[in-house]
């Protein structure tokens, strides 16, 4: 083929036949919908637009999220402006139910799709009807379409538009070309662009590298790139100079998501090549359910597999078919798409820049880490290589040919797997929103009008599964009006919210009186909690029975309603007493603390924190705060797991884990040398082989399962495995020393655990093995006069099905184990508080490391919890505070109660020291509290307790909207006036005078502003961000209009001359028709082994080797088999596992498949010589396919 392309229009269909066969297949895919759940909705893209459309693109306009309760810049919210949410909202109005509007939208999803591939196969002159409805079907029908449509459909509507992105194209590579028809294209792709919608810029912008490469590879083309370029971009303003400010003014929520290494786990060569390439379609949820039900299907079904690597195989072989232009431009795509998806996958034969690229993908690159999204740049190209080849064989006159079209249209449906399987939808869609959700609705809203505020959704749940159905966001979040405050599995808002609202749930969960929890929540400006019961266990939530017993027991929270029974009842309590304004003033000094933003819920309940006073953070070691707390430990953060679950225990400073992407604690904690960390007793560092308490371990238990149980001296906790791998071992450093035995309590079942079948221990360059024989414990004499280490080794019994392994307890003799968490700020016990409080690790005691400057009173407060029998208010019967130097000296401090109302009911009593304190107690100490029998220490505050401050100014009235509070203040001392959202360089305020605020952070997360007058004034706040944003979806829109007009003056010019036919592309490039030349084999032969290196290291530079020796008739056939043959070894020996025989042996065929399409477009670029004539039968722009 010569590259000579029909851009005006295909050839009309003239035979009636080809017009029925174009219709019969339209109707069977718009059909093809309306079969999936009928009656039920799927939780596809976002819940407002199938309950109230309107509205929420009404709040799209602004950058400023208000409704989400603590505030938020909104992501990407405006793109559902066009298209998607206007479908959604005509259907609302003509009171379409929501399931139905869905299949209207999925319609004209498949029908674009259908038609757009169809159409650019025929213009392309590629093959005739019957072929062009096969290759679009096979576009319609592609992995990718199938697995995004039920569950994010919006990511599907850019690979729709792909095809007309190039059919518009079409014309500017024409040599000679009128300027009318210049126009006409330039500005029908602007208005494509704008088309394609901003809901996920990465999916849209990706797919105009489809256009972009097309006339970048054209002799003629290229020059026309510049005015394109720019068409391109006038109409996708409306949605680039939002998404601008979304990148000026968004929280860094991009490293709190998925990271490159689970986007790439997935993208081996086969699996990018059959389009199974999106990594959510492989997870499982807690219940070993597909999150994803149709993309499971295709990545782990057998018949899926073999069939979406055949048709791909297919269309591989029609590459390696094509000429000229076209097949530069379809290879150049297809295998730049490939490296692009897997640059980033590792494994035994992954790429050797699989490191380098993920490190990318996590930093400046962020935007571009769900590397699946540029799969319609391969798919395109392989389904026009499918047509092509549909094509040539349906010409053949050879007998053997004559099945051949219908067995790939064969493949083709069988590769749509999840549909014949009745697999598409999600098997948790519902049939209707249960309706107490809407009675609640009304509730809140109706309170909201009096009492104002916002209302907060407990339990905590990262996903709005339930179990009456999964919607994509909180069904309240889209009935209700008034603002809801939920915790995210993407923390949008600021992170120091995010913290809140765990630390929210964790007190609640405790199933006991808080007593501070209903004044924090007031704090944050939350006037409502709903307790929802009907969560899906699924979601691993934590428990609603503890969370009811909290609220119950807790002062400030009054039962207002309940709406629905049993487990699917809703209850609405009230939380506080006084109405929430929006705004609160606050006195001009604050509180100064070293922690983090949850401190505020220990402060409230230790009496150091006055509701008149806010709060600043700053956890610097030298820092001079007012109160220094144990809060915001060094800990790595797991953000793809419900909080229950996401966190390690307190990791040593020079542990770098928490610095890892997706293992990053939520700001502000991003330093550990002024966060708490731990500090080992007696070992220099200990290391483990696995631990059930790291957050990414495959089988995960609890904080209080890591290394340092080993060595607490408590019998009921241990160092267990988190791998099920039948060896394990625990090592600790430790300086010169002589050992005599080593000490072992085992881990068993009351920990969870099996009994090792041997142990050996490594010490001092003797390695000693125990027979366990049924023991828990053992003592290894080892004799070890020089050693630095001490190593020890489990092996579990032969045969042990995912066993967990570990040691309880560990000791020498002569030397004290264990380990402390250390608080790095300097405390001055006569001028400072430190207050410390209960991590979920700790045991019966509380015990912190500390620097103390002075030798002040260390006496205080400690509050306890107990629920059992009366404790008499003596000296030391609550208990008592140790203090420890550095020189093992012991100064003790009893404990006596303070009333003791709480005993019984397992409210916290509060104990204090019996004397005024110990005094002299400077340097490093380390601090035990332990309680006497049956009270457990919870909460502690040592040292020189702050002075309450206030304020004598009040706020008087709040209004305005999202972008905009009035906020009037009575006369008063100068102070602060804070919003109860989030802190953010886009809010800006002026005085009643006009004069610019000084912004502040208050809270560790909120919005504040310093007031330094005394008179009574309206401060004036804007989030200035929403005017650029209104602005360019503004101008944008004006520009997509403007774009639009010129096309249609365009077009009309255009039809009333007649058109005259003019040949496309000079180039006359025969793409390997002929022999090539020697250095366009050693380049296309060099290509082939780059290309196999890059994806699979030196096995791949071996398969590029392979590909490059194939005799170039043979290599269409050689790369077709190789793919095939490749889905077959993943079928059938594995296609997870990147260790498996299937991976590997599919890695390394595929990647003969890559090389082959590689060294063809090496020597494509390279050729020279005429173009060949046309083969009999074959289309071509002035013989139409037919």
């Amino acid at each position: 083929m010569t590259g000579r392309y029909d851009a005006p229009a295909a050839r009309p269909m003239r035979n009636p036949v080809e017009r029925i066969q174009l219709a019969l297949m339209l109707a069977v895919l718009v059909l093809l919908p309306w079969l999936v759940s009928p009656g039920r909705t799927e939780p596809d893209t976002k819940i407002d637009l199938t309950i109230t459309p309107w509205r929420y693109l009404g709040r799209s306009l602004d950058a400023w999220n208000t409704h989400a309760g603590l505030g938020e810049l909104q992501n990407q919210a405006y793109g559902y402006l066009f298209p998607m949410g206007p479908v959604f909202g005509i259907c609302r109005s003509l009171a379409i139910p929501a399931w139905a509007t869905q299949r209207i939208w999925w319609t004209l999803l498949l029908a674009v799709s259908f038609l757009g591939a169809q159409q650019l196969i025929r213009r392309l002159g590629v093959a005739g009807p019957l072929a062009a409805i096969t290759g679009g079907a096979a576009y319609a029908l592609a992995p990718r379409m199938l697995t995004v449509l039920p569950v994010i459909s919006i990511e599907a509507w850019p690979m729709a538009l792909a095809p007309w992105l190039v059919i518009v194209v079409l014309p500017l590579v024409r040599r000679e070309l009128r300027r009318r028809e210049l126009i006409r294209s330039v500005a029908l792709a602007g208005v494509l662009a704008a088309s394609l919608g901003g809901v996920n810029a990465t999916a849209s912008g990706i797919v105009l590298a489809l256009p972009f490469l097309f006339l970048l590879t054209s002799a003629a083309g290229w020059r026309r790139l510049p005015l394109w370029l720019v068409a391109v971009l006038l109409g996708a303003c409306w949605w680039l100079l939002p998404l601008l400010v979304l990148g000026r003014y968004a929280y860094p929520f991009l490293d709190y998501i998925e990271t490159a290494s689970i986007t790439t786990a997935v993208t081996s060569v086969p699996n990018v090549f059959r389009g199974a390439d999106d990594w959510i379609a492989y997870i499982l949820d807690s219940a070993d359910h597909p999150v994803w039900q149709g993309g499971w299907v295709l990545a782990q079904s057998v018949t899926a597999i073999i069939a979406t690597g055949l048709v791909a195989a297919v269309g591989c072989w029609g590459l390696l078919r094509q000429r000229g232009h076209l097949a530069r431009w379809l290879l150049c795509c297809a295998v730049g798409a490939v490296l692009f998806m897997s640059l980033g996958h590792g494994g035994t034969v992954g790429s050797p820049l699989s490191e380098p690229v993920r490190a990318l993908l996590d930093g400046s690159l962020a935007p571009l880490r769900n590397v699946h999204k540029a799969d319609p740049i391969l798919r395109l190209p392989l389904v026009i290589g499918l047509a092509a080849v549909v094509q040539r064989v349906a010409s053949s006159t050879r007998a053997r040919d004559r099945f051949v079209p219908a067995l790939i249209a064969l493949a083709v449906a069988v590769a749509a797997t999840p549909i014949w399987q009745g697999r598409v939808g999600a098997a948790d869609a519902y049939g209707a929103i249960p309706p107490q959700w809407t009675q609640v609705a009304h509730e809140i809203d109706s309170a909201a009008k009096t009492s104002g505020g916002s209302t907060m959704l407990l339990p905590n749940s990262r996903t709005p599964t339930y179990t009456w159905g999964s919607t994509t966001d909180e069904p309240l979040s889209a009935i209700a009006t008034s603002p809801i405050v939920t915790r995210e599995a993407a923390p949008l808002g600021i992170p120091g919210s995010t913290r809140i609202l765990d630390m929210v749930d964790q007190l609640a969960a405790t199933g006991q009186p808080q007593p501070a929890l209903a004044a924090g929540l007031a704090r944050l400006g939350i006037t409502r909690i709903v307790l929802r019961r009907d969560l899906a266990a699924s979601v691993q939530a934590r428990p609603w029975q503890a969370e009811q017993r909290t609220l119950q027991s807790s002062p400030g929270f009054r039962a207002v309603a309940t709406f629905g029974r049993g487990t699917s009842a809703l209850t609405v309590y009230d939380v506080g007493t006084s109405p929430d304004k929006g705004a609160s003033v606050y006195g001009g000094t604050p509180l100064t603390v070293a922690g983090g933003p949850e401190a505020l819920f220990a402060l409230y309940a230790a009496g150091a924190l006055s509701p008149t006073q806010w709060l600043r953070l700053d956890g610097s070691p030298s820092g001079d705060a007012d109160v220094v707390t144990d809060t915001m430990p060094w800990r790595a953060y797991n953000n793809g797991v419900p909080t229950a679950f996401a966190y390690s225990p307190v990791l040593t400073r020079d542990d770098t884990e928490p610095t890892r992407i997706g293992a990053k604690d939520l700001p502000p904690a991003t330093d550990p040398a002024d966060q708490p960390a731990r500090e080992w007793i007696g070992w220099t560092d200990v290391q483990v082989s696995s631990s059930a308490a790291d957050p990414f371990a495959a089988h995960y238990l609890g904080v209080r399962d890591g290394a340092a149980s080993a060595f607490d001296g408590d019998n009921d906790t241990a160092w267990l495995t988190g791998d099920h791998r039948p060896s394990a071992w625990l090592r600790g450093t430790l300086p010169r020393t002589t050992i005599s035995e080593v000490r072992l309590r085992l881990a068993g079942p009351a920990q969870h655990a099996i009994l090792p079948a041997t142990v050996q221990v490594v010490t001092g360059g003797r390695t000693v093995s125990v027979a366990v024989d049924g023991r828990s414990t053992l003592t290894i004499p080892v004799h070890a006069s020089d050693a630095t280490s001490v190593e020890v080794r489990l092996y579990a019994p032969a045969g042990a099905i995912d066993p967990v392994l570990g040691v309880a307890e560990m000791s020498l003799p002569g030397t004290r184990l264990g380990s402390v968490i250390d608080v790095p700020q300097q405390v001055d016990p006569a001028k400072q508080a430190l207050l410390l409080t209960r991590l979920p690790e700790d045991g019966a005691s509380l015990t912190r490391q500390v620097h103390l400057t002075s030798a002040g009173s260390l006496g205080g407060t400690v509050w306890l919890r107990a629920t059992g029998a009366a404790v008499p208010a003596t000296c030391g019967a609550a208990g008592e505070i140790t203090v420890r130097s550095a020189d093992g000296a012991l100064t003790r401090m009893p404990l006596r109660l303070n009333g003791t109302g709480g005993v019984r009911t397992g409210a916290l009593v509060q104990a204090v020291t019996c004397a005024v304190g110990v005094g002299g107690v400077s340097g490093e100490r380390t601090i035990t509290i332990s309680g006497a029998s049956g009270l457990t220490p919870q909460l502690a505050l040592l040292g020189h307790a702050p002075a309450p401050a206030g304020t004598t100014r009040a706020v008087s009235s709040v209004s305005g909207d999202s972008g905009r509070r009035v906020v009037r203040l009575t006369a008063g001392t100068p102070g602060v006036v804070a919003l109860s959202e989030g802190f953010n360089a886009g809010w800006h305020a002026t005085n009643s005078a006009g004069h610019a605020l000084q912004p502040v952070e208050v809270d560790g997360w909120r919005q504040g502003f310093r007031v330094t007058g005394t008179a009574a004034e309206t401060v004036t706040m804007r989030f200035t961000p929403t005017t650029p944003q209104r602005l360019g979806l503004l101008l944008g829109g004006l520009l997509a209009l403007a774009l639009l007009l010129t096309f249609l003056v365009a077009a009309l010019a255009c039809r009333r001359e007649r058109h005259l036919r003019v040949g496309a592309d000079s180039s006359k490039s025969a793409c390997a028709a002929s022999e090539p030349t020697r250095p366009t084999r050693l380049a296309g032969a060099a290509s082939a082994v780059v290309a196999g290196f890059l994806v699979a290291g030196p096995a791949g530079a071996v398969a590029g080797l392979i590909a490059a020796a194939v005799p170039r008739p043979l290599l269409r056939h050689v790369a077709a088999g190789a793919l095939v043959a490749s889905c077959v070894a993943l079928a059938f020996f594995g296609v997870v596992d990147a260790s498996s025989a299937g991976a590997i042996a599919g890695q390394l065929l595929a990647t003969v498949t890559l090389a082959a399409l590689a060294r063809a477009l090496a020597e494509c670029v390279g050729a020279r010589g005429a173009a060949p004539a046309a083969r009999p039968g074959t289309p071509t722009p002035t013989r139409s396919a037919r």
